[in-house]
């Protein structure tokens, strides 16, 4: 069976765990070469990076790991240059890297914002930033941000909600801006239980179909999909996903504007079925 990524590189950051673990491995069962790249460490000191790159290549593919941190320019400089040093390019962005902090308006300190900002808003950029020459070049390319409900709902912490809200608004001008370079721009919105949300998922509010199949590997299939040339078309969206369900965002702030678009497959979503489903409603772009 032909590997829908076969000959394209894929970077994940955030690829040791959760979310970033399942992109990384559904990635390269469809033929990525991935790095996979993490800063974290198991309980033993051994970079949770390196265990994923040898799930994958135990299961025949191919890929390295990185440790850079995403909250410095030049953190993100490595991380892409590690694609492009053992790969020759890079196709795909997943901006998996996160971090949380449970904590009250009157009781942030600078740390906990600037902490928050730098792994998420900057993380995204920097890594976008080093990126986003080489696929010009290739006149190609696949960006795949991680955002968040609570972007609008606030039902975090007011730096993590911020940061989220500042990658919707990151999408949807990225999007814009790399259209004519053929270069995709999404947002994930996810609802699964990962090592930073432990736990079932709160209801915020919204009426959004909560699944109670959240582990992050459900998440997987959708970003494997938007990586593909079959999904040149869908770009600047915004997409929620949880378990078996999958909602496409309207377009914020456009009038009449189009309705949200909720969908639901009877269990995991495969890359097929997400063809058959979002093409014809999402796919021109």
């Amino acid at each position: 069976m032909t590997k829908r990524l076969s000959g394209k590189s894929a970077v994940v950051t955030g690829g040791g765990d959760g979310i970033g673990r399942e992109a990384a491995l559904a990635l390269a069962a469809e033929g990525a070469m991935v790095v996979v790249n993490d800063i974290g460490k198991d309980a033993n000191g051994k970079n949770m990076a390196d265990k994923v790159v040898k799930e994958i290549e135990e299961a025949g593919g191919t890929a390295v790991a990185n440790y850079d941190s995403v909250a410095t320019i030049a953190g993100g400089e490595n991380i892409i240059k590690t694609a492009t040093s053992n790969f020759d390019r890079i196709d795909t962005l997943v901006n998996c890297a996160g971090n949380f902090k449970t904590v009250k308006t009157v009781d942030i300190t600078e740390d906990d914002w600037d902490s928050i900002m730098a792994v998420h808003l900057k993380g995204h950029f920097s890594c976008i930033k080093a990126a986003i020459p080489e696929m010009i070049k290739q006149k190609s390319g696949r960006i795949i941000n991680i955002s968040s409900r609570s972007a609008a709902l606030g039902a975090a912490s007011l730096p993590y909600s911020t940061a989220k809200a500042g990658i919707l608004g990151f999408t949807s001008m990225l999007s814009a801006e790399q259209k004519e370079n053929g270069i995709t721009v999404n947002a994930i919105l996810p609802s699964a239980e990962t090592k930073l949300f432990p736990g079932p998922a709160p209801s915020i509010g919204d009426n959004m179909p909560i699944s109670s199949m959240r582990g992050p590997e459900y998440v997987a299939p959708l970003i494997a999909f938007l990586s593909t040339d079959e999904a040149q078309g869908i770009t600047g969206r915004y997409i929620y996903i949880s378990g078996e369900y999958i909602c496409v965002y309207a377009r914020a702030l456009i009038l009449p504007g189009d309705a949200h678009i909720l969908l639901r497959s009877t269990g995991k979503w495969t890359i097929e079925e997400l063809r058959e489903a979002l093409l014809p409603i999402i796919g021109q772009g």
